[in-house]
């Protein structure tokens, strides 16, 4: 009786965990699929573009491409992963992946958004550390140049830009849509799952540091919060505070401008360092969910990243990124 016992609670869990790995397998050929169609959709606007005859508008001026740029993120990044969550939400039975009403007190609210902050200030300076360290080696970091409309109304078009519709669209997208979903399977693997398709979003090394820690940040702070606006807000700040450092060094001489950049970026970094060091003291008694599944974290990783979309999305982004890589110049 024992044994009949043992072989079946086995088989219930064998099963249990075949029908977990088939889902987030699903789940993961879903996000694939995202990125892909990230990709090929901008490149269809941009090939509409030059259709019109308006590459050379959008190639030479700023207020012209800023203002493309931001039709190209609704319908680039969040149209796609909009799509794919009614998908996703069909396999994981999650009702509502992330909402916008906070499940904290106002003081760790905004603790959370000043700590995230502060922690994408710190990815910001691994990143630069990393490209320093990339030409050590002889290795050459670019990334895509955006142009900066000058003059009060092209501050304002780039604020719309970068810090409403970008950190909107993106976050829906990656902390919304792909991290809600999967935080049946445990929150550290949600966060960091999220975490690793928003750097290699981004298709350029100098970016992709930053966003894999920033993304990490983020993810954190968004769960413990249980609010999809710390996401927004801290990614809309940050992208606030790199667009004004970027008007202060345009505007002022070289030397002058980095260094005040530096010493904002490092004073922010240690705000958010100290922060996050409250934050988690203070909410040590509510730790991450594990989820309600039995895979191993091996075996979320296998299922979600090892897929025919995934892994091609993966291998498209590495090519994209490898075309701002140059060695020995």
């Amino acid at each position: 009786m024992n044994s009949f016992n043992e072989d079946y609670y086995a088989s219930a869990y064998f099963l249990r965990k075949e029908n977990e790995r088939k889902i987030l397998r699903r789940v993961g050929a879903l996000c694939g699929l995202g990125l892909l169609a990230y990709v090929l959709i901008q490149n269809i606007l941009a090939l509409g573009i030059q259709a019109l005859g308006l590459w050379d508008k959008y190639t030479t001026d700023s207020f012209f491409q800023s203002g493309a740029d931001v039709f190209l993120t609704f319908a680039g990044v969040l149209l796609p992963f909009a799509l794919i969550n009614r998908r996703m939400k069909k396999q994981t039975g999650t009702s509502e992946p992330l909402v916008f009403s906070c499940s904290v007190g106002k003081g760790d609210f905004l603790l959370a958004l000043i700590s995230g902050t502060g922690l994408c200030m710190e990815a910001n300076l691994v990143s630069s550390a990393f490209i320093v360290f990339m030409s050590g080696i002889g290795f050459s970091l670019t990334s895509p140049e955006v142009p900066m409309p000058e003059g009060g109304s092209g501050f304002l078009l780039s604020f719309v830009r970068v810090v409403v519709v970008a950190a909107m669209a993106e976050e829906l997208s990656l902390r919304g849509y792909i991290m809600g979903n999967l935080r049946r399977y445990g929150d550290t693997f949600a966060v960091g799952a999220s975490a690793v398709l928003f750097a290699i979003m981004h298709g350029n090394l100098i970016q992709a540091p930053f966003a894999l820690i920033a993304g990490f940040a983020i993810g954190y702070f968004t769960v413990k919060t249980g609010t999809l606006w710390t996401a927004v807000i801290i990614h809309g700040a940050n992208n606030f505070i790199s667009l004004a450092l970027s008007y202060i060094v345009m505007l002022s001489d070289e030397e002058t401008g980095a260094l005040l950049s530096s010493l904002i970026i490092m004073l922010l970094g240690t705000l958010g360092l100290i922060g996050t060091a409250i934050f988690v003291r203070r909410n040590r008694k509510s730790p991450l969910s594990v989820g309600n599944t039995v895979l191993s974290p091996a075996e979320k990783a296998g299922a979600f990243f090892f897929n025919i979309p995934m892994i091609l999305a993966f291998l498209l982004m590495l090519y994209i990124t490898s075309g701002y890589v140059t060695f020995g110049r």
